[in-house]
């Protein structure tokens, strides 16, 4: 396998896994509303997103990164399963907004904007200007989540990457607010629903980063190995096996100052955990029985005084009886 240390803090694939999400989200998203209430997004306008976000993509060349720690290689997986669920995800609040917009007096009702609800006479040109607006922002957002290894809006990006972004939302809201295109097919919802769109994105922008540790989690096997290796789900041990997590954590702990070669094992095999428990359930029963001898016989009494007052008691003439 080849590997290679990438200059990026951002993940070598995230180009890829940004380009696999838009795909999807594009195709289903426009094929659900086809297939639901026929409504055909205008082929132009899908230009148009595409032109304003490959010019906002060119400018990630110079995003603001640190040296990745650890050595990058190509992760198939990773990308596609992070792409078709991101895609699906952004499909799926498409599809959401659009019968929110023209099945529900929701909006106009909350926000008192003009209602886009169905109607005898259904006129999709301002429905197509607000799903234009919502797909376009939340689409190129998600760049921002692909880049980052932990919350999005916590690792900064770069200056020409944010303001290419900004100008680029900039004029699809101006489209989508006094655009009267015939040829197209769409025109103006306002700044209204302008407001309605940046806010609904807004909302639903924050479980992509959520969703990306969600996968990572799971595509690295951490999650499999408590199950299946380690087998905690199914156990039979005691808490689960926890009196065995905590040895090894202390060997570990013991391994790291220097207290125990780094190769010694501390369970050879799965029979010296078993011998192991014995012999600590044999030291406390012997533990006992000594605390109860010192308790209920003369004997131990008097040994447990000498022994607290410091005193050799071989050297004491030992007269008494029990």
């Amino acid at each position: 396998m080849l590997v290679s240390f990438s200059p990026y803090a951002n993940p070598p694939s995230c180009l890829q896994i940004y380009a696999v999400s838009i795909t999807i989200r594009i195709v289903l998203g426009f094929m659900l509303l086809a297939l639901i209430w026929e409504f055909d997004f205008p082929p132009f306008m899908v230009l148009i997103i595409a032109i304003l976000n490959d010019g906002t993509i060119m400018t990630i060349s110079k995003d603001r990164v640190k040296p990745s720690p650890l050595p990058d290689s190509w992760k198939l997986a990773e990308i596609f399963t992070t792409g078709v669920v991101l895609g699906g995800y952004l499909a799926m609040m498409t599809v959401i907004f659009f019968w929110a917009a023209y099945k529900t007096n929701f909006f106009p009702r909350v926000f008192h904007v003009k209602s886009l609800e169905k109607t005898a006479q259904d006129d999709f040109k301002m429905l197509a200007s607000a799903v234009y607006l919502q797909v376009s922002t939340i689409s190129q957002a998600l760049i921002f989540v692909t880049r980052s290894r932990s919350w999005s809006f916590v690792e900064r990006p770069g200056f020409l990457l944010v303001f290419a972004f900004l100008v680029a939302q900039l004029i699809a809201t101006l489209i989508a607010v006094y655009a009267d295109w015939g040829f197209t097919s769409i025109k103006g919802i306002g700044w209204g629903w302008a407001g309605i769109v940046w806010l609904y994105n807004i909302v639903f922008y924050f479980p992509l980063d959520i969703i990306k540790f969600f996968i990572r989690y799971a595509l690295s096997g951490k999650a499999w190995d408590l199950v299946i290796d380690q087998r905690i789900a199914f156990t039979r041990k005691k808490h689960f096996g926890k009196e065995e997590r905590e040895l090894k954590w202390a060997h570990a702990q013991r391994t790291l100052h220097g207290l125990q070669p780094p190769n010694a094992k501390l369970f050879p095999e799965k029979a010296g955990y078993n011998e192991l428990c014995q012999m600590a359930d044999e030291a406390k029963r012997r533990a006992e029985i000594a605390r109860l001898r010192e308790l209920h016989t003369l004997k131990g009494h008097v040994e447990s005084v000498v022994k607290l007052k410091g005193l050799d008691i071989d050297t004491i003439q030992q007269s008494y009886t029990v």
